[in-house]
């Protein structure tokens, strides 16, 4: 019996129970053989967030002099597992062959299979700082070397940088593509005036640059289809469209999806045991099975509604007093 590394929690990155007929699909679409010891971790729990946190690295990294931080690791399925390899490959620009299984855009670990199709190294990759590293010969070195970094990393030390409107609009007239490549990102993820932020996207998504276009089409589809209003995002989705870059028409089309997802999709994706991100006005809801349960979670007021199967939930769980189905008109998909 292998020992369990994961922690006793539940997160985005744990998905449905792996079955054979996932792993044969994950092998078959990336043509390789995962690693044995990847496979046990996951029949014990299909992803999640470790108990050790940390890796050692031969050179020094932005996570520390002689390490990295392994925050998750990623299972086999859609949404948030594996399967959505070849997305990230694209967006983010990294070498084909690579199998991300923990990251956030900037920094990733990958199974590296350049120049196998089995037992491949494990990689660490920088996308800022373009480094590539070896970290380990294999997944099972891997888990054997992770441990439990107790000095806890201080993200105060990392720029974040807050942008003003007055900024944003300056670095549109002086045409600073890296610095609005940055604000872009920045400013989809925080508090912003939507009213303003939707109208410099509007500009922007007619931008000389394809680099910028890209960022506004991603950060529409990744975080804002549900907030902006509805005109602004229509002529957004529009202008995606009949873009010359087909980097840009594909957020249109996945924004599309989004912005079109139904009720039956939604059934369909419970029924599955997906982790669903719905929103309501301003408040975010979260569809979770865990233990053979399923939750309608609202971490705003940390309060959930419980049901013993995905039929009841879909049935009986309620969103400003109505069921999904009564007010689906008025409920958006987040994430």
């Amino acid at each position: 019996m292998v020992k369990s590394i994961w922690e006793a929690s539940n997160d985005e990155y744990m998905l449905q129970p792996l079955t054979d007929e996932i792993i044969k699909k994950a092998e078959e679409l990336f043509n390789v053989t995962l690693p044995n010891s990847y496979i046990a971790i996951l029949k014990q729990q299909n992803g999640g967030q470790p108990i050790c946190n940390a890796h050692p690295s031969p050179v020094p990294t932005v996570w520390g002099e002689t390490f990295v931080i392994v925050e998750h690791i990623k299972g086999i399925g859609a949404g948030n597992g594996i399967l959505e390899n070849d997305y990230y490959i694209k967006e983010w620009e990294l070498p084909e062959g690579l199998i991300l299984f923990n990251g956030d855009g900037h920094t990733w670990l990958a199974f590296d299979y350049r120049d196998a199709t089995s037992a491949p190294p494990i990689v660490y990759v920088d996308v800022d700082l373009e480094q590539t590293i070896q970290i380990a010969d294999s997944f099972e070195e891997f888990l054997t070397n992770l441990y439990l970094e107790n000095e806890e990393f201080d993200f105060g030390e990392m720029e974040v940088k807050v942008y003003s409107k007055q900024e944003f609009e300056t670095f549109i007239q002086e045409d600073n593509v890296d610095e609005l490549i940055d604000a872009i990102s920045e400013l989809a993820q925080s508090d912003v005036d939507l009213k303003w932020f939707g109208n410099q996207l509007l500009t922007l998504s007619n931008y000389h640059d394809k680099n910028v276009r890209r960022m506004v089409a991603n950060n529409v589809w990744s975080f804002l289809t549900h907030q902006l209003h509805e005109e602004i995002l229509h002529t957004l989705i529009e202008n995606f469209k009949n873009d010359v870059d087909s980097d840009v028409r594909m957020y249109a089309e996945l924004a599309l999806e989004k912005v079109n997802y139904s009720f039956e999709q939604l059934k369909e994706d419970v029924y599955n045991g997906e982790r669903i991100s719905l929103a309501f006005q301003d408040k975010l809801y979260h569809v979770i099975e865990d233990s053979n349960q399923w939750h309608l979670a609202d971490y705003e007021t940390d309060t959930q509604q419980s049901f013993d199967s995905a039929d009841e939930l879909l049935e009986k769980s309620r969103i400003d007093g109505k069921s999904l189905q009564e007010g689906w008109s008025r409920i958006k998909k987040a994430y």
